[in-house]
């Protein structure tokens, strides 16, 4: 049964006590109307108890917000949430419309470095982000009498001509009452030739999740920095500090335990103010972990982020012969969860 303001209600209890279930929670859809944000389409999504997040399908379904009683989980950067019309493909083109936000997808061709591959260009962390969903849906609807679901889906394709066509399919979920959300991803090659299918899951969380009182806890078995700047902080990867302008941006590549039942779950938690964020996904899906921590005045945030590859570009998988390819028909699924502590 639901729990709202520290009570099980029943379906019926519910019923008698409101007009329509959108009083206590459900889906608003609006457009943003302002400069670089223009036409974006979001899906505003509230459970009951205070846990609220925006679905973007102009985005790649991407979550562009999330907060819990007023209190933000995520980053957001200085770009705002840009229309997909203003993507730059390009070198670093990608980061003029990197708004944060509580998950950014990375891929699906490639992911990483900007590279050259078979003759073709790719930026960093390629499209993903920037393709807009068709036949978008949103439910509201009792599963029984215990459980009141609440979800949008959308289904983006990166395809060209003499290229890939892959359909992208995302759901995203959560039940009245609650304090976490599903991502669950549908990807097929509707080609007839293989392609490569790199994914990742860039979550960004931030203040006041990110501070100088909170801990990062998770199951790291081993912690490779990604360069020299990174090396010299690596034994505190754990613990962030107060942002200070120029404190360049530190990565490490994390080897994840999961649990007996294939899971990894990963937390931030401010001690000071006893309140967090984690997320938790199959091992068997993301076997790959990196942690993105900068403590740059403006961009203070902490990245966790799974993948199904190690992160480079897909040039250097490809030399690695590391690169996942998925065949001509083939399907494959990927999840998270994400949620407040």
């Amino acid at each position: 049964m639901p729990t709202l303001y520290g009570q099980e209600y029943t379906k019926e209890e519910l019923r008698r006590r409101c007009g329509q279930m959108g009083q206590l929670g459900g889906v608003s859809r609006y457009e943003l109307q302002e400069g670089f944000e223009k036409g974006v389409e979001i899906c505003d999504v509230r459970t009951g108890n205070g846990f609220r997040f925006c679905v973007s399908p102009s985005r790649g379904m991407d979550i562009t917000f999330a907060e819990h009683n007023g209190r933000p989980l995520c980053w957001n950067s200085s770009t705002g949430v840009r229309h997909p019309a203003y993507y730059n493909e390009t070198n670093l083109g990608w980061l003029h419309g990197f708004y944060g936000g509580l998950l950014t997808t990375c891929g699906l061709q490639s992911y990483g470095a900007p590279c050259e591959d078979d003759g073709e260009s790719y930026g960093l962390h390629d499209r993903a982000s920037y393709l807009p969903a068709t036949h978008v849906t949103v439910t509201e609807e009792w599963n029984g009498d215990d459980e009141y679901e609440i979800a949008v889906e959308g289904t983006m394709r990166q395809t060209r001509v003499f290229g890939p066509n892959v359909r992208w399919t995302r759901r995203v979920s959560t039940t009245l009452g609650a304090s976490s959300l599903r991502v669950q991803d549908r990807i097929v090659n509707e080609g007839f030739t293989s392609t490569p299918l790199v994914i990742l899951y860039h979550c960004n969380f931030g203040f006041p999740v990110v501070s100088e009182n909170s801990i990062i806890r998770a199951p790291s078995v081993h912690c490779d920095p990604r360069d020299d700047i990174a090396a010299q902080s690596a034994a505190t990867w754990d613990r962030l500090e107060e942002p200070q302008p120029g404190l360049p941006e530190r990565c490490y590549f994390h080897t994840m335990q999961p649990d007996e039942n294939g899971l990894v779950r990963a937390e931030i938690w401010n001690e000071k103010l006893e309140f967090g964020a984690f997320m938790r996904y199959p091992f068997a899906q993301f076997p790959y972990f990196t942690q993105w921590k900068t403590c740059d005045a403006g961009t203070y945030v902490n990245g966790l982020e799974p993948s199904n590859a190690p992160l480079t570009s897909r040039a250097d998988l490809k030399e690695m012969n590391a690169l996942p390819m998925l065949e001509a028909g083939e399907e494959r699924s990927f999840e998270v969860e994400l949620g407040v502590i």
